[in-house]
């Protein structure tokens, strides 16, 4: 996919993405396409293992809240029963599309809710962040390359906050504006994604077709996912109320751990 548009001048696209990391931090106050899978800790795409590493540029990312009226199969993926996409996560509200709304706006949803999950305390409606990201292979530019969808789970949401403010205070720049290496924390069971920073997009050529493809990147992450092979699975989540534990010695360990590692670590330069 080439693009005929003017190369813009290391000046403006400076100044460009200077409005957009401020706008990119400001939004993380918060199917389709081609899919990368996070899997027992080991990034896939197309069916093939990429590795426990992966090295992207974000060309943009939505706010995503998504319901299953089952629980969630990755060896038999299924739309979720009702779900919301915004830019920003703000006033989100169900897309119209979704077969089994549970609620006129996400904000006051019995299922966005803590402890309405069926196990644990958390939310039964996962909020999370898709974005786009691009990885030239030989012979590709950034022009020409698949634009693939990354989900950050509910649980690497914040993880992708504090890595977005981060790159906008020391850098000054948005995540299209640098090369973010994404990896797993090794603390935790499930797959709890950390975005590092690599290194700036230096060249004009690079940042120009990057600035050149943000606008197919937002059409890929609001389009909503299809719906048509939809089924109903289940009748919808009982409202539970969440139940306060007291931690075990051995979980306590193990948050004490995990605090003791960065959440996005930072080398920047």
């Amino acid at each position: 996919m080439g693009n005929s548009k003017a190369v813009l001048s290391m000046k403006d696209l400076n100044k460009q993405m200077l409005a957009d990391a401020s706008d990119a931090s400001a939004r993380t106050a918060i199917q389709g396409g081609n899919t990368i899978g996070i899997r027992n800790s080991k990034f896939t795409y197309k069916n093939e293992l990429i590795g426990k590493t992966l090295e992207v540029v974000v060309v943009d990312y939505v706010h995503t809240n998504a319901w299953y009226d089952d629980i969630f199969d990755p060896e038999s993926p299924a739309p979720p029963a009702c779900m919301a996409i915004s830019t920003d996560g703000v006033d989100m509200v169900p897309l119209a599309s979704s077969p089994i709304k549970q609620n006129d706006t996400c904000d006051g949803c019995d299922q966005n809710a803590w402890g309405s999950a069926d196990r644990g305390r958390g939310k039964a409606c996962g909020e999370q962040y898709r974005l786009a990201v691009l990885q030239p292979q030989p012979g590709e530019d950034y022009s020409t390359c698949d634009m693939a969808i990354l989900t950050f789970p509910p649980t690497s949401r914040k993880n992708w906050t504090k890595y977005v403010k981060d790159i906008k205070d020391k850098l000054q720049r948005p995540p299209y504006g640098v090369l973010t290496e994404f990896s797993f924390d090794g603390v935790d069971d499930w797959p709890v994604l950390v975005p590092t920073y690599a290194k700036k997009i230096g060249t004009q050529k690079d940042l120009s077709e990057i600035v050149a493809r943000r606008a197919e990147a937002l059409e890929l992450l609001t389009t909503p996912p299809d719906f048509s092979g939809f089924t109903k699975k289940r009748k919808p989540a009982s409202k539970k109320k969440a139940v306060k534990k007291k931690a075990s010695k051995k979980t306590a360990n193990k948050k004490t751990a995990k605090k003791k590692k960065s959440a996005s670590k930072s080398k920047f330069s």
